[in-house]
């Protein structure tokens, strides 16, 4: 496997207060040539467990090894692209940063710049090699941060809110360019994103983690095919009521699109009987069935009852 991740966990101790677990048992294994969405809601633990793999943050207990290697030993087969992070020097050419960063690395000034060429070229950018990198889209600056981290040609490239403010043509594009890359390298990747959309168009691989723990995992198209969520889109003539409001989510998990439109899953399609009974009371327009997708399966998985302790590897909906 070229990660392995083993009961690892990271506390905080609190002065006068019980220590704090951000992260609590992870443990997952992935092997090359697989794109993983590793997916939760702010807080989750997955800042804190890339910080990890990365060799930022000492893990409390667990262990990690990285193409058979501590992380701190196996820098020099990892890449990363951090949201929130500096990438790239912006009063630097696309071409100059391939030699700052190749050299970071210890990779001769040639050969750097040789790479971060031809990555650039295989992305169409050939053209903008010597233009500022502030003076480039939002888009073509987050593909050359990429071209930077792979100057050092890593095995495994954790990409962290790679989309993030890009308009659509842009995401489309990294979304082609990340699926080439693992294609033509045979690159592991670990996504993290708060964008269902681009995780289920990219990630073979599902880990879903929630308060500190793994809450889910599982191959991507497996996962989808066996979850049936009972959701249906309900329009109304007039806002709901809270009286409404209150019965809806006795019977499912329920989020408002729009004041006249709910969304509400059911856990149960023996529930369905009696949403009807609740509506045919309602001035009701419309009740569509929505096709099960990653965004309906991860509200399923974060709203599923949890017991302490219990391995929520699989849970696919009843």
């Amino acid at each position: 496997m070229l990660l392995s991740v083993n009961h690892l966990g990271k506390a905080y101790t609190i002065p006068h207060a019980a220590p704090f677990a951000a992260v609590s048992d992870v443990s997952f294994t992935v092997a090359a040539g697989h794109i993983v969405g590793f997916l939760g809601p702010n807080g989750a633990g997955k800042t804190t467990t890339i910080k990890m793999l990365l060799g930022l943050i000492t893990p409390t207990q667990g262990t990690i090894q990285i193409n058979g290697q501590r992380p701190l030993q196996a820098l020099c087969s990892v890449g990363a692209v951090l949201e929130g992070s500096r990438n790239l020097y912006w009063r630097l050419s696309p071409a100059e940063n391939f030699d700052y960063w190749g050299g970071l690395r210890g990779i001769p000034h040639q050969t750097a710049r040789q790479r971060g060429l031809a990555n650039l070229a295989r992305f169409g950018l050939s053209a903008k090699a010597n233009q500022p990198v502030r003076e480039l889209s939002r888009g073509m600056q987050q593909i050359v941060a990429i071209c930077c981290a792979l100057i050092h040609q890593p095995k495994l490239l954790l990409l962290d809110e790679p989309t993030l403010g890009l308009d659509l043509p842009a995401v489309e594009k990294i979304q082609t360019i990340i699926r080439q890359l693992v294609a033509e390298t045979q690159l592991w990747v670990l996504l993290t994103t708060h964008d269902m959309g681009v995780a289920q168009a990219l990630a073979d691989d599902l880990l879903m983690i929630d308060r500190g723990k793994i809450a889910f995992r599982g191959r991507t198209a497996s996962a989808l095919a066996g979850f049936s969520p009972e959701t249906y889109t309900l329009a109304f003539t007039t806002p709901p009521s809270p009286a409404v409001i209150s019965q809806l989510t006795a019977l499912g998990t329920l989020s408002q699109l729009a004041a006249t439109t709910l969304l509400i899953t059911l856990p149960n399609p023996a529930y369905l009987s009696q949403l009807l009974g609740v509506l045919s009371r309602l001035p009701l327009t419309a009740i569509t069935k929505k096709k099960a997708d990653l965004a309906a399966l991860f509200k399923h998985v974060l709203a599923s009852p949890k017991k302490e302790g219990e391995d929520h590897a699989y849970r696919p909906a009843k």
